[in-house]
């Protein structure tokens, strides 16, 4: 007796040991075998795979929506707008802040990052039919949310934040489509192009890659865009300027004083420089922005 006795608490302790083993491991392989910056997933992402005529392939759309999601109500859709092409998250992830911080709970959001098949500058390229980067967010990427989750579909429902190019792409979205977007945030956007101080042949070389003919390029060019349409954007503030110090300040610093030499309403703020990425510390503020009412 005292022999099966010994036997059968071993036999226990051994499979508790077991179980524990099991349960490790089960969390070793939930968290990832090793570190993927930017890469949080989460049960409330829900990836797809869609096609569109204004990219090279098909493409990805990421969405995040509040824990307590209910197809019965709708809800602002926060366009979180990428850096780089692929899903490639090489800056760290748009998604992966917001659910750091909660807003899509807080500020029941619905929140979606997009897909581009090249390097993303949010323009309709002149000759490459596989880089409409603004026909993709505009005719595939919105049409697909807001036909398959319960958005609003005005434009008071539409944000748009990015930083570095996307945060040039959150404002030409925004003056070039006032109607359908109602608020952008750029954090250290990329206006070498435009205003910063870069030579003319290296700005003509990146003309020509990102946007085609020069005259394209001037559809796209936030300078431009400020005098030809920032008045549309009405005396309410609509977009949020971050400028940070770095290679971009002096070009941002520019962009700046044509913004109030021409009378558009707007927000600004320079700051110290930080990191060149989404985890850096800026999106609270920048959100803050967006909600707000």
């Amino acid at each position: 007796m005292l022999y099966g006795k010994w036997q059968t608490m071993h036999t226990k302790k051994t499979m508790a040991g077991l179980l524990l083993c099991i349960m490790f491991l089960a969390t070793v392989c939930a968290q990832g075998a090793g570190p993927d910056k930017g890469k949080v997933k989460s049960p409330h992402i829900q990836s797809y795979q869609i096609e569109s005529p204004f990219q090279h392939n098909s493409t990805t759309v990421r969405i995040l929506l509040p824990d307590d999601f209910d197809a019965a109500k709708t809800y602002k859709v926060l366009y979180v707008l990428p850096v780089v092409a692929n899903d490639e998250r090489k800056y760290g992830g748009g998604l992966s802040e917001i659910i750091k911080y909660n807003y899509h709970n807080t500020h029941q959001l619905i929140c979606v990052a997009p897909e581009f098949t090249s390097k993303p500058w949010y323009a309709d390229h002149s000759d490459n039919k596989g880089r409409q980067d603004e026909s993709h967010l505009l005719k595939t990427i919105l049409p697909f949310v807001e036909n398959k989750f319960p958005a609003i579909k005005t434009k008071e429902g539409r944000l748009l934040m990015g930083f570095s190019k996307s945060g040039w792409g959150a404002f030409t979205l925004l003056l070039r489509n006032p109607d359908v977007f109602y608020k952008a945030v750029g954090w250290d956007s990329g206006i070498r192009v435009d205003t910063g101080s870069i030579d003319e042949e290296d700005r003509a070389r990146r003309i020509k890659e990102y946007f085609g003919s020069r005259s394209n390029f001037e559809n796209y060019r936030i300078s431009s865009l400020i005098k030809s349409r920032g008045k549309l954007l009405g005396n309410e503030e609509r977009l949020f300027y971050y400028n940070t110090e770095g290679i971009r300040a002096k070009g941002g610093a520019e962009l700046h004083r044509q913004m109030v030499e021409a009378g558009f309403t707007h927000r600004y703020v320079f700051e110290k420089k930080r990191k060149h990425r989404w985890d850096s510390g800026w999106i609270p503020l920048a959100v803050e922005f967006l909600v707000e009412d």
